[in-house]
């Protein structure tokens, strides 16, 4: 098949705390394969974190519908409903009356690809807008394909609905593809691996080379704020390097908020770092954009992320790219991104003691932390570039019938 000219990339709740890698991926399919995207959003995110890109990437979002454009899908639906109701997983979800919101985006969703000259969908979710855009292919025939970012579990039912004609998977590490395949064997035949990546130009090192003896030693964390992240775990460990070694100046600043916009986890991280006294090394920065993580990656001396569970993790592939050393945890599929000791270290989740003793190690070792960083870089730039799942994009859209 020749190249489609443009696709649609549908990413819920846009723009998002996470959204930048899925702007370095259409950046870099439009720069290496010449294929356009038009971002489509389900709606405005809640809380939306306005990245200097945002404006430019000119996403349309499909709710809430406006008065004219309900009226002229309703017009639209008599015509969809038989090439609906041909198929009987969808007369059985479409028993829920909630079920036919998501059949008047797949609606509009059909009607914006029309109009725009969109050929594919390209769907960064398995949730809500996976069914929509199998709604969308059901009703205009145009192809779809899914990426899975995380466990299969968290993306809601009707799985096995959401995958059956899609044309293909991408999963982002192996540990999700066996997942998969226990789940769905018999959709094994569409799942490739497929992770994401980060715009190594953006994320690379500091002009001028890091000092051998900072003072402080700026620790930089970047992660929403939720309790899957493991916060708690690094500002306990701050404490007990604190304790254990008093006069040894460091700091730790952590990006990202919560899900209610800094009145939920966010309130509860302030009072553990009110009770443990540690308000002067530990701060959390809130909501930032991608350029405020690119400058603080480049300013900090290490990168330490305490998650409980990582599916691969584009914050540590971002630090990764700036030639940090970088600490993660031994948690979902990090092991397939960092090699224990030699690009970074790998401490158990939920052991604080351990995230200290690591901390302790790398800040007293200049020459562990550049040769773990120089091969953190060499890493990223060889395995998990935004290019490889752009490539990767561009060659699956080829293959279609």
């Amino acid at each position: 098949m020749t190249l489609p000219g443009r696709i649609a990339v549908l990413i819920p709740e846009f723009p998002g705390q996470t959204h930048s890698f899925f702007w370095r991926e259409i950046e870099a399919l439009q720069a290496g394969q010449g294929i356009g995207a038009q971002i489509i959003s389900t709606r405005l995110a809640p809380k939306p974190v306005w990245h200097d890109w945002v404006e430019q990437a000119s996403a349309i979002q499909l709710y809430p519908l406006p008065k004219a454009e309900l009226a002229r899908l309703m017009v639209d639906l008599p015509a969809a409903l038989p090439r609906l109701a041909s198929d009987p997983d969808i007369r059985r979800i479409l028993r829920q009356p909630k079920a036919w919101a998501f059949v008047l985006m797949a609606l509009r969703l059909a009607r914006i690809c029309r109009t725009r000259g969109l050929t594919h969908l390209h769907v960064h979710s398995c949730a809500n807008f996976a069914l929509i855009a199998a709604l969308c292919h059901q009703i205009s025939g145009l192809t779809y394909s899914l990426v899975l970012h995380g466990p299969l579990a968290d993306y809601g039912p009707e799985q096995p609905f959401k995958w059956k004609n899609a044309a293909f998977v991408f999963v982002i590490t192996e540990t999700l593809r066996a997942q998969v395949a226990e789940v769905m064997p018999d959709m094994m035949d569409k799942v490739q691996v497929v992770p994401m990546g980060v715009n190594t130009d953006h994320f690379s090192p500091p002009k001028v080379p890091r000092q051998d003896s900072p003072v402080p030693f700026t620790w930089f964390c970047c992660a929403r704020l939720n309790r899957v992240k493991g916060h708690e775990t690094l500002i306990e460990a701050a404490g007990l390097l604190r304790a254990r070694h008093p006069d040894l100046p460091f700091r730790v600043r952590i990006a990202g908020e919560d899900e209610q916009g800094g009145t939920g986890y966010h309130r509860d991280l302030d009072a553990v770092l009110s009770a443990a006294g540690l308000g002067d090394i530990v701060a959390l920065l809130g909501s930032v954009t991608q350029a405020d993580v690119r400058d603080e990656l480049q300013a900090a001396d290490g990168f330490v992320l305490a998650s409980r569970h990582e599916p691969l993790g584009v914050a540590y592939m971002e630090a990764m790219a700036c030639e940090l050393p970088v600490i993660g945890t031994e948690a979902g599929g990090v092991r397939e991104l960092i090699t224990q000791g030699q690009d970074g270290l790998l401490v158990p989740p939920d052991d604080a003691l351990a995230l200290a003793l690591a901390m302790f190690r790398l800040m007293e070792n200049p020459d562990l932390r550049r040769t773990v960083g120089t091969a953190a870089r060499r890493r990223i730039v060889e395995g998990f570039s935004s290019r490889r799942s752009a490539d990767a994009l561009a060659a699956a859209l080829r293959d279609l019938p």
